[in-house]
């Protein structure tokens, strides 16, 4: 592989955050192929050090065996960005494939009802860190092969929303300029648990077409769109939903949510960032 000699274990081991600038600049497909190889202990940090839209396209070239054992090695919020990122049936696989007293909370956190915003929003929109340049982030643009449209949601490296960039601004912007010099922080993100009419009736819909959804404790959920949300209001639920996917797994998380609060009586303690994990838990427990 051509950057085999500057991806060694070493190097991956000592300088994750300098792999993982590497790792997200190559296809998809060349970076899974050589971390297939690579230990989870090395690999869990680089991957954590990545955007989280090309890192969750990496995981989708790697087993789920692989995903599960990295989500092992990462903090509540790190997995929950990642997760929300998967397709729907495979995001299913994973919680599946996860201790149950992992899954729990990140089950509880994916089920909203249907009159939320929560239950209309699209988990797969891209996002990125404040200081990502603009040059760097055009370039993992063309790399998305669908809409997700015209603004981008950057965030904070413990996931909570900072402003959107629009493309525009993007585009005409100088390529050393990054996303949080060019981000509008007076949007106003949208609570999960919101309800949809109140949502429309907010002014930011007047400057977006779509709006950052954030859970209670101000984390990046998704994004709500201004089709999504009318269609929503409509009633009109069939298969042109652009969000219909995650809609269909709600039902199916709170049928698991029931099936693992049982299971966890039954598991023994399983080793992970445990503070992480137990505050995330009760947060999840507050944004429902």
């Amino acid at each position: 592989m051509k950057h085999s000699n500057a991806l060694s274990l070493e190097f991956l081991a000592s300088k994750p955050q300098a792999a993982a600038q590497v790792l997200q600049a190559l296809e998809v497909e060349q970076a899974a192929q050589y971390l297939r190889e690579v230990p989870v202990r090395i690999l869990a940090p680089v991957l954590d050090e990545m955007e989280t839209w090309p890192a969750a396209r990496i995981l989708d070239l790697l087993t789920l065996e692989q995903n599960a054992a990295i989500f092992m090695q990462l903090g509540y919020r790190s997995v929950a960005s990642l997760l929300r990122l998967q397709h729907g049936e495979r995001r299913a696989a994973l919680l599946t494939a996860l201790p149950a007293k992992l899954a729990r909370p990140l089950t509880q956190s994916l089920a909203y009802q249907e009159s939320t915003v929560g239950a209309w929003m699209d988990m797969s929109t891209p996002h990125f860190y404040a200081d990502l340049s603009a040059h760097d982030c055009l370039a993992l643009l063309r790399k998305i092969s669908h809409p997700f449209g015209s603004s981008l949601t950057v965030i904070s490296k413990n996931h909570r929303v900072l402003g959107v960039v629009t493309l525009d601004a993007l585009l005409i912007s100088p390529g050393t300029s990054t996303l949080g010099e060019l981000m509008d922080m007076q949007l106003t993100p949208l609570p999960a648990e919101l309800s949809l009419d109140v949502a429309r009736t907010l002014p930011d819909w007047h400057a977006h077409g779509n709006l950052p959804v954030r859970s209670a404790h101000g984390t990046f959920l998704g994004t709500l769109s201004r089709t999504a949300l009318h269609m929503a209001l409509e009633g009109n639920k069939g298969a042109s939903s652009p969000t219909l996917d995650d809609s269909m797994l709600t039902h199916l998380m709170r049928a698991m949510v029931t099936t693992m609060a049982g299971m966890l009586r039954l598991s023994s303690s399983t080793s992970t960032p445990a503070a992480e994990w137990q505050s995330a838990a009760a947060e999840v427990r507050h944004d429902q």
